[in-house]
């Protein structure tokens, strides 16, 4: 029977533990699913699940038509062989629409030095097959296209964005220029990329969100005076063509001489856009969480997400049914003094930013790291992430289930 959680009374810099009518509860072990890394996950109204992975080179997905108990052998995204190339914060990205329609977008090296483009392929029966892969910039002017992001709009548009090297260092030494372009046929190509902003940290992954009618937000962490890399958000009005000059989230004024490889994350639940990020303040690295009520002109206080948990980093954020929902990687401050292999953490906001009590998916036998998830009515809900396992990358899958206070 499910636990019912309890409220509690409010802590400054923490928001209000919600009552979760609906939690999640998980499967008491988590398993090895498939051999790779830098998973993403998609599941259907029928439930079928789709894994995509990167494994020697190459983008596959696999599909399971029975919840993920069992997955068929897979089919091979790109069409050159072995040019994906996949690495922490530029690892590929993968969107599912009902249509039946796949986007995976991947990173490939091309010629000698730092020389890389984005490629997007797609298919329009269920993963079953792919078509020839497209550039996203077909310009040719850039040098370099990595730490990227892609999102479907509820319209059908498709976006990527990404970090890029013409511009770099034009604004201060040693950042990047954010660049986005769109697709309005659905991936058959792509309009000419539009430079967002300069002061971009250069290894530190995009976020796209969408509100209503043509309103879609970008966020990334920019670099200010003195290397403080905090995070900041931008809104466009129509549709990713004009950008409005960037809002700081929230003034972490967090120093460093150099990149901490982490990206925000962003969601949209009832025209309210919540951010989640890592950062540094006090001498102690968090996730924190805030949202914005006017469209990324202002944001509230930053509500603190990881409670207890250590080195807490990469949060992924989707929305789930009248919820958001959070996973990150940390570890758990009562193992081995605060060294025990690094798991998977999950908990939910409310649209008052009323936080559940965090819930530990754990890991296998190594450590965690980029956890994603895949939701779908009724409540069907699936992690995933990479562990290294008798020296090779293992993806590991645990799965869970929205249920009442009553156990159904």
């Amino acid at each position: 029977m499910a636990r019912i959680l309890m409220k509690t009374v409010l802590v400054y810099g923490t928001a209000t533990l919600m009552a979760a009518e609906m939690p999640v509860v998980f499967e008491t072990k988590t398993r090895v699913v498939a051999k790779g890394r830098d998973p993403m996950v998609a599941v259907r109204a029928s439930g079928a699940l789709s894994l995509m992975k990167v494994h020697k080179g190459d983008l596959w997905v696999h599909t399971s038509f029975d919840g993920g108990d069992s997955f068929e052998p897979p089919v091979r995204v790109n069409d050159i062989a072995g040019e994906v190339s996949t690495h922490g914060e530029s690892s590929p990205q993968m969107q599912v629409r009902s249509r039946g329609e796949f986007y995976c977008l991947w990173q490939t090296r091309r010629g000698d030095g730092d020389v890389s483009a984005l490629r997007l392929a797609r298919s329009a029966g269920w993963g079953e097959s792919f078509g020839k892969a497209i550039d996203v910039d077909a310009s040719g002017k850039s040098a370099s296209q990595s730490f990227f992001t892609m999102n479907v709009s509820p319209s059908g548009l498709v976006y990527a964005a990404w970090l890029d090297g013409r511009e770099r260092g034009k604004g201060r030494p040693g950042t990047s220029a954010l660049y986005l372009a769109r697709s309005v046929n659905r991936g058959a190509s792509f309009e000419p990329p539009v430079r967002v902003t300069l002061d971009v940290c250069p290894c530190c992954r995009p976020s796209i969100a969408f509100g209503s009618n043509q309103t879609v937000y970008i966020s990334w962490r920019g670099v200010l005076d003195n290397q403080v890399r905090d995070i900041f958000v931008a809104t466009s009005g129509d549709g990713g063509q004009t950008w409005s000059p960037g809002t700081r989230v929230a003034e972490d004024n967090w120093s460093l001489n150099g990149c901490p490889h982490s990206g925000a994350a962003m969601a949209v639940l009832k025209n309210r856009l919540f951010v989640s990020w890592h950062t540094v303040r006090e001498k102690q690295p968090k996730l924190y969480l805030a949202y914005t009520d006017d469209g990324g002109q202002t944001f509230s206080r930053r509500h603190e997400l990881s409670g207890a948990v250590i080195d807490p980093n990469h949060p992924f954020l989707q929305r789930t049914g009248e919820t958001i929902s959070l996973v990150f990687q940390g570890r758990d401050g009562k193992d081995k003094s605060g060294w025990g292999p690094i798991g998977v953490y999950h908990r939910e906001v409310n649209a008052q930013a009323g936080l559940s009590p965090l819930t530990r998916l754990g890991q296998v036998a190594g450590s965690a790291s980029y956890p994603t998830f895949a939701f779908e009515e009724p409540g069907r809900f699936y992690a995933a992430w990479t562990e290294p396992i008798n020296d090779e990358h293992s993806i590991v899958l645990s799965r869970g289930r929205k249920v009442t206070t009553n156990g159904q």
